[in-house]
């Protein structure tokens, strides 16, 4: 694997300092989320503890990895500056206050906090809209990595807009007054998280990765894939608006038009990575995994909702497979993105400038790779066991234990990565000090 992936401007990208703070606080968001879910399935979680677990997981984890990849990438994928580093930083901040004062509001059940911190997580999400919104090149056509990004920051401000409606209505119901239900606002809202600002970022992203870190390109059939993959966001928008508005027409016709796409993309996704000619890394590894989940959730999803789209125990498909989407697509793409984009800023900020003088290591040499099997380990095996669980197959000891084993695979996973900047991000390691023999 090359040290820097060729066709990237990397000088138009931001201080390092600005997305490793976003992937830390990030690393924190995640164990903190892993923590109150092992605390629910065990039953010792107060409050609204599963509110607590989505959020501290997706809004803060996932959400905060996207927003630091987006600042970092985006200037790198389309050749400009980003807009700005303050707006980027404050955005940071809003958004880790706003998700732990959330977090710990519905652990205590405190309602008027949840507005506050509500408030906070809102504006952190609307100025890093902005900000990246104001850095995508606005004259030339978008490619389809742009695109994705695109619609993703669109569904980040409706979404937050919709999150801040639902926190008010709790102590004051205005709800009615628009015409709509709690559960119909709440149903828009997790279908924009997650389906349009979470996969539309990850379909995006992927596009480029896929193709680059495999060495292949989109040709001859693969492009018929990828035109059946645009009908994933009008699918996102025509499920949302189904939902809103109770019309389950629509919401099963965007069911089903999201469903195919996603099920084309895992289809794509899975060809690069059978053409590719590359060492497997734990990247491409877990991309894997994401194929094969996505082609795996996408006809059950689209079954369940065909039946129920409106239902509020389908919002992400079926029950059972919550797991399968949200820790085998969405937790294996930030993860394998992540066992890359992590080393990368560090090694490029870090070696790069060294690289022809002395001995530097490679992107892979950063982390450990017996750590990073063993997290790939126990999160897969969590994951089949909690969904194993969910479907009623596993006794209920057997899905706490996988509560534990994915728990302690995210613990494995966090201290990998964090210990690539403590060890290579501050201090160059001796065994990189000396100079070759033959230097001048």
């Amino acid at each position: 694997m090359s040290a820097v992936p060729a066709g990237l401007a990397t000088d138009q990208q931001p201080p390092m300092t600005v997305p490793l703070r976003y992937f830390l606080v990030g690393f924190l968001f995640l164990l903190a989320g892993g923590a109150v879910g092992l605390a629910n399935v065990l039953g010792a979680a107060p409050g609204l503890a599963r509110l607590a677990h989505v959020h501290l997981l997706l809004a803060g984890w996932v959400c905060l990895t996207i927003m630091g990849a987006m600042t970092q990438f985006v200037p790198v994928w389309s050749n400009v500056p980003v807009h700005s580093r303050r707006l980027a930083n404050a955005a940071l901040a809003l958004v880790a206050v706003g998700v732990a004062g959330l977090a710990g509001a519905f652990l205590a059940t405190s309602i008027h906090w949840i507005h506050g911190f509500g408030g906070l997580l809102v504006a952190g999400i609307w100025v890093f809209a902005y900000n990246l919104a104001r850095t995508l090149p606005p004259v030339r056509e978008f490619d389809a990595t742009e695109a994705h990004f695109a619609f993703a920051l669109a569904c980040f401000v409706v979404l937050a807009a919709l999150g801040f409606v639902l926190a008010f209505d709790l102590s004051t119901s205005v709800l009615p007054v628009a015409g709509v239900t709690r559960p119909q606002v709440v149903g828009a809202h997790a279908t924009l998280a997650v389906f349009g600002a979470i996969l539309g970022t990850v379909f995006g992203a992927l596009y480029q990765l896929a193709t680059m870190f495999t060495q292949t390109e989109l040709a001859g059939r693969d492009r018929y894939l990828a035109y059946v993959q645009y009908a994933y966001p009008a699918g996102v928008v025509a499920l949302a608006a189904g939902r809103l508005f109770a019309v389950r027409p629509l919401a099963v016709a965007g069911g089903l038009a999201m469903t195919a796409g996603a099920f084309a993309f895992a289809v794509l996704l899975a060809a690069k990575l059978y053409e590719g000619q590359v060492e497997r890394t734990p990247m491409l590894t877990r991309y894997a995994v994401v194929a094969v989940a996505l082609a795996a959730w996408s006809p059950l999803a689209a079954r369940e909702w065909v039946a129920a789209p409106l239902a509020r125990n389908a919002l992400f498909g079926p029950t059972a497979g919550a797991h399968l989407l949200f820790v085998g697509v969405v937790g294996f793409v930030v993860m394998g993105s992540l066992y890359h984009v992590v080393p990368f800023i560090v090694w490029v900020h870090r070696y790069s400038d060294r690289l022809g003088f002395e001995p530097v290591p490679m992107i892979d040499d950063l982390y450990d790779d017996r750590l990073a099997a063993l997290d790939g380990a126990l999160v897969t095996l969590g994951a089949v066991t909690l969904i194993l669980g969910q479907a009623g197959v596993a006794p209920e000891p057997a899905a706490v234990a996988g509560g534990v084993a994915l728990a302690a695979g995210f613990v494995v996973f966090t201290a990998n990565l964090v210990n690539v900047v403590y060890r290579h991000g501050r201090v160059l390691p001796e065994r990189f000090h000396s100079r070759p023999e033959n230097a001048d």
